[in-house]
């Protein structure tokens, strides 16, 4: 039997072990519950339990998941029992709750009646009630705060925000329909009902991005459709207000659904969520109510969160040739990877999609081959830059052999040494980046990817004059990159393998290879160069490491 207490500590650890790799589950979950391995064992279950739903389902929805022996959860007033019945139902002054509606990480939402004036409403309040944490009530407050600025026919009302005996709560309209999550499963859109009812949400979502309120977590079972089939957006517990710092989430914090988040959100980069992060949102059910499938599908969450932010979408027209040709790239407009290049806000969208249905020519376009190039570089700096610059070292080389005809660079030798050691570099790039936008690999990727780097460098030298050839600055080079990753170990690593390759040339031209002279001076002024600059990168990234925390 478990209390609310331990209830708390379990859907918390939930919460944070579900975003890791497994690898670092069982050491957190030893270190937590040594005391209570059952708790362990009940929150392995959680996550071991209906891995398909771990896109879109809370911890609390896990809960109903668990083996019998542990299906035992905690009622709202802290009684422990196995159902909430509707004898167990809060009592809340000048309502009388009917129904439960559904329940999410944080909060549960009744159907009720309002004695004056009468009519039906929704309430919601927090699971824990009265053994709510102070961070659980911030947050409860600050989606109440956002609802309460809002004021249009397509987002649902609220009424009123109170709490009694401890317990927190607001009311809401009552929508008496079906979510779109619902619908979509038995009926099929087409195009122009797609474009009309997104215009519709966009429409209301405007009205809110003008009132400074992004609400960070659209997907189609948070727009809720009443009798005539009017959408009415639900559910601004992950709202954020522009013009405030309300400090619930901090970067490198996932907050939102993988299945519809932005690559931003994916990311953690708080920093970048803005009213485009939402068109993103719209652009997932805009993407869904076209193709009958979400942009990208997985059951795994971490497998989810990596193709959100590195995979790009399937066109919808290679899905169905029906779709329209300027409703696509209005749905891929959306689904961009970098928010610049999205919509700025829902107007904007809503300005389209209304253009699209008068048969109007539409403000968005396709992406120009130059415009894919650099937004692709943006999302893969590393790639980009090593294929960039064995580009250019290839250009250069063809330069030395046919222009200024160089004397080494015209043998067979070096000429194929070059070829092999540039293909290999690029080809490295292409798997480490693979490696690294895997989660779970990507600290040693960035150890691996530069060890590879600088072996390449050091086998081409010996093709080369060694110490003596301008090849050799690349070493610098090697240790600037390597700060770019913020990583303090990887900054000293870098620099220690760098004058590894350096000294190993210097020992060979000075012991085994005849034809190449060390000047003294300039070899010194290398070593320094290292050295020094290794110590800056390091000093640099230890103050904006600090800063950043």
């Amino acid at each position: 039997m478990i209390n609310q207490e331990d209830y708390r500590r379990v859907c918390e650890q939930f919460a944070q072990l579900v975003e890791l790799p497994a690898a670092r589950r069982e050491e957190l979950l030893a270190a937590e519950f040594a005391d209570r391995p059952d708790l362990a064992d009940q929150v392995r279950a959680m996550i071991l339990a209906d891995p398909s739903d771990a896109l879109s389902d809370s911890p609390v929805a896990h809960l109903g998941k668990l083996p019998a022996a542990m299906a035992e959860t905690v009622a709202l007033d802290g009684a422990s029992t196995s159902t909430v019945n509707e004898a167990d139902y809060p009592a809340i002054p000048g309502y009388d709750l009917e129904q439960e509606l559904g329940r999410g990480g944080m909060g549960i939402v009744f159907r009720a009646r309002q004695h004056s004036p009468g009519r039906k409403v929704a309430i919601k309040m927090i699971l824990a009630g009265r053994f709510a944490s102070s961070a659980e009530v911030e947050r409860f407050q600050a989606e109440a705060e956002a609802a309460a600025n809002l004021s249009h026919s397509g987002i649902v009302p609220l009424f009123e925000v109170g709490r009694h005996e401890g317990r927190h709560y607001f009311t809401m309209a009552y929508i008496d329909g079906p979510s779109l999550a619902t619908v979509i499963q038995s009926k099929s859109f087409d195009p122009t009902e797609a474009a009309e009812l997104i215009l519709k949400i966009a429409t209301a979502l405007a009205h809110a991005h003008d009132q400074q309120i992004v609400h960070r977590d659209l997907k189609p079972s948070n727009i809720l459709l009443d009798e005539e089939g009017e959408p009415w957006i639900s559910d601004f517990g992950l709202a954020k207000q522009m013009n405030q710092d309300l400090k619930l989430t901090h970067t490198g914090q996932i907050v939102g659904t993988p299945g519809n988040m932005a690559p931003e959100q994916a990311m953690g980069q708080m920093h970048l969520i803005c009213p485009a992060t939402d068109v993103y949102g719209l652009g997932t059910i805009l993407y869904t109510l076209l193709t009958g499938r979400s942009p990208f599908q997985s059951t795994d969450l971490l497998d989810a969160i990596e193709k959100v932010c590195n995979d790009e979408v399937v066109p919808p027209r290679r899905i169905s040739r029906e779709i329209p040709r300027n409703l696509e790239t209005i749905c891929l407009k959306c689904l961009h990877k970098s928010p610049g290049a999205r919509y700025a806000n829902a107007r904007e969208l809503a300005d389209d999609l209304a253009a699209f249905l008068r048969h109007e020519p539409i403000q968005a376009r396709p992406l120009r081959t130059w415009e894919r190039i650099v937004f692709w570089a943006r999302r893969k700096p590393g790639l980009a830059v090593s294929w960039a610059g064995a580009l250019m070292f290839f250009l250069y080389h063809l330069m030395s052999v046919y222009l200024i005809q160089d004397e080494l660079s015209v043998t067979l030798r070096f000429r194929v040494a070059s070829v092999v050691v540039a293909i290999a570099f690029a080809g490295g790039a292409w798997i480490f980046q693979r490696r690294y936008e895997n989660p779970r690999h990507r600290k040693p990727a960035i150890y691996q990817w530069m060890t590879w780097n600088v072996l390449l460098l050091t086998i081409l030298l010996f093709y080369a004059l060694g110490v003596n050839s301008p090849l050799t600055l690349a070493y610098l080079l090697m240790i600037a990159s390597s700060g770019t990753l913020y990583e303090r170990g990887l900054v000293g690593y870098v620099t220690a393998i760098a004058l590894a390759g350096y000294l190993l040339h210097v020992a060979t031209g000075l012991w085994l290879r005849s034809e190449v002279t060390v000047d003294f001076h300039q070899t010194t002024c290398m070593l320094i160069s290292i050295l020094a600059l290794g110590m800056i990168q390091y000093f640099v990234v230890r103050r904006i490491r600090a800063s950043n925390q």
